[in-house]
This record gives structure tokens, C-alpha cells and sequence, in this order.
């Protein structure tokens, strides 16, 4: 930027000289503006691409603070994993080897009915083998997020019923599942195998967390293109002070430690029913039960055919 200053001379009395003057003093000032104004530009542009900078590097900083903290969650999650699942397999597997070893000593005419006894015993520890290989896989894929919802038409009395027949070999003895369709039409789209996942987790504890001979009530209504399902047991209930954590991963109510599980049910409850836009609640009283609500959006349902 140029350092010369304006000259004013008082001795000139010639006028044409005193306007030339006065036009070169202000096409210096017009220049020494436009300098100022390049120079103030330059140091903006370095400010503002300092504050990107700063913005990016706090940006990456957040992102591989996030990364940590995931690959710490899962880091977290395969050690649940295998803890759990040397835990929670053993039961089974032992009650299938002992039962299996048994059978084999039950030859005479008169034995059929021990046989048959742990027949169902077998049976009853590969469904639980089952249902935990299930809890494990449907966390795998949602921690991966490979799952997305593909509704298609269904009939939801038709579905609920084959749902509680599936659970007959699941359910603790002299307990019944009730169902009950209460408004709307049966016909809804939704994706039925998230649906079915949803169904067997909240049917599932109901059942653990109750003792044998109580009724499990199951409740559907359909309104406003929403399906609406109610699960509500007579069970053990849960903490106050465990309610908040009630949808975590692995996470078990002070009151449960003692029933077998996993602590995934209600957590795979929790994703399929965001990952179908829904909401779920639930109210609580100890020793007196639970009741799960849960409320999904339906799909539209296919135009039927002119017959």
C-alpha cells in the first residue's frame, strides 16, 4: 500500500491547478481505500478459513470421538455375548445330553411315558436353544442395520393365533395365552416377521416372569391405520428404580437376576418397533404384574381386485 500523503499548496492562487490537485489527492485516497479494502479482504478470508479449519478439525474430532465410543459399545456387546452365551447355553445343552441319556435306558413296555417325558424335555430345550440363537442373530443384523421393513398383507387375528400356538412349547405349564381382537378390520399391512418378532419377545416374558397356571392377556386393535397390541401379565413386575433401563441392551431387572435370560428381549422389542416407526410403553406394579402397549403405523393395503 502506498505511504504518500496528500499535499495541499497554499501559495497556488490558479484555480485549474488547485482542481487537478484536489482530483489527484482523491484518486490517491480512492486508491489507498482500494488497498485497504484488498488488504481487509485477505485477512476475512484468512479468518474465515481459519474457522473452517477450526470447524472441520472440532468436526473430525466428534466423529472419531463417536467411532471410540462405538467400537467400544461393540467391543462391549461381544463380551456380553460370550459371557451370555456359555451361560445361557449351558442349560439347555445339559438338559438335551441328560435327557437324551436317559431315554436310552427307558426299553421296557411300561416306560413310554418317561420316554415321552423327556421327548418333551428335548424339545423344550432346542426351542429355547432356538429362541436365544433368534435374540442373538436379530441383534447382530440390527447392530449392523441390514434390517428394513417390507410390510405385506396379513390377516392379524389369523396371525395372532399362530403366534400363541407356536408358543405352547415356550409357555410355563397351565399357563394361557388370551387374545382378543377388540376394534377395526383384520385386514393390515405390516411387515409380519419384525411383527411375529415382536409378538414372541413381549408373549416370551410374560410368560418367564409369571408363575404357572397365569393367564397372559393379548389384545389387538386397529384404528386410524395404526395397529395397537397390548400385552399384560401377572408376573413379578419391575423395580421403579429399573424402569429407565428397561430397554438397554443385556440389561436385567434387580428382580430377575434369577430367571434365566439373556436381557435382550425387550431391547429387540425396542429396535423392531422403531425400525417400523412405532412407540412403545409400558406401566408396571411389583408383584402384580406388567403391561406392555405398542402401537405401529400399517402400511396401505393393496387395491383389491373387480370381481
Amino acid at each position: 500500500m502506498s505511504d504518500t500523503q496528500p499535499v495541499f499548496s497554499d501559495e497556488s492562487s490558479d484555480p485549474p491547478a488547485s482542481l487537478a490537485q484536489l482530483r489527484e489527492t482523491n484518486q490517491g485516497l480512492i486508491q489507498q481505500l482500494a488497498e485497504l479494502q484488498a488488504e481487509l479482504n485477505q485477512v476475512q478470508a484468512a479468518l474465515t478459513a481459519c474457522e473452517q479449519s477450526k470447524a472441520l478439525s472440532q468436526q473430525n474430532e466428534l466423529e472419531r470421538s463417536e467411532l471410540l465410543a462405538r467400537e467400544q459399545e461393540l467391543n462391549e456387546l461381544k463380551s456380553n455375548f460370550v459371557t451370555l452365551a456359555s451361560h445361557e447355553f449351558r442349560t439347555p445343552m445339559g438338559t438335551i445330553l441328560s435327557s437324551a441319556s436317559l431315554i436310552g435306558r427307558y426299553n421296557g413296555d411300561g416306560d413310554g411315558e418317561r420316554r415321552e417325558r423327556h421327548v418333551q424335555r428335548i424339545k423344550s430345550a432346542v426351542t429355547s436353544l432356538t429362541g436365544l440363537l433368534n435374540d442373538f442373530l436379530s441383534l447382530s443384523q440390527m447392530e449392523q442395520e441390514t434390517l428394513y421393513g417390507s410390510p405385506y398383507p396379513l390377516d392379524i387375528i389369523t396371525f395372532c393365533h399362530e403366534v400363541i400356538d407356536d408358543m405352547q412349547l415356550v409357555i410355563k405349564p397351565g399357563q394361557r395365552v388370551v387374545y382378543h381382537h377388540i376394534e377395526g378390520p383384520s385386514a393390515v399391512s405390516i411387515d409380519g416377521q419384525m411383527l411375529k418378532n415382536i409378538l414372541v419377545n413381549l408373549l416370551v416374558n410374560a410368560s418367564k416372569y409369571s408363575t404357572e397356571e397365569k393367564e397372559i392377556e393379548l389384545t389387538t386393535r386397529v384404528s386410524s391405520d395404526r395397529l395397537h397390541i397390548t400385552v399384560k401379565d401377572q408376573g413379578i413386575g419391575i423395580p421403579d428404580i429399573d424402569k429407565d433401563n428397561l430397554f438397554i441392551s443385556f440389561f436385567r431387572a434387580r428382580n430377575a437376576i434369577k430367571v434365566q435370560g439373556t436381557g435382550l428381549g425387550l431391547y429387540i422389542v425396542k429396535r423392531y418397533v422403531d425400525l417400523l416407526g412405532g412407540a412403545i410403553t409400558f406401566t408396571s406394579q411389583l408383584n402384580s404384574g406388567t403391561i406392555f402397549t405398542v402401537e405401529l403405523p400399517l402400511a396401505s393395503l393393496p387395491p383389491q381386485p373387480l370381481v
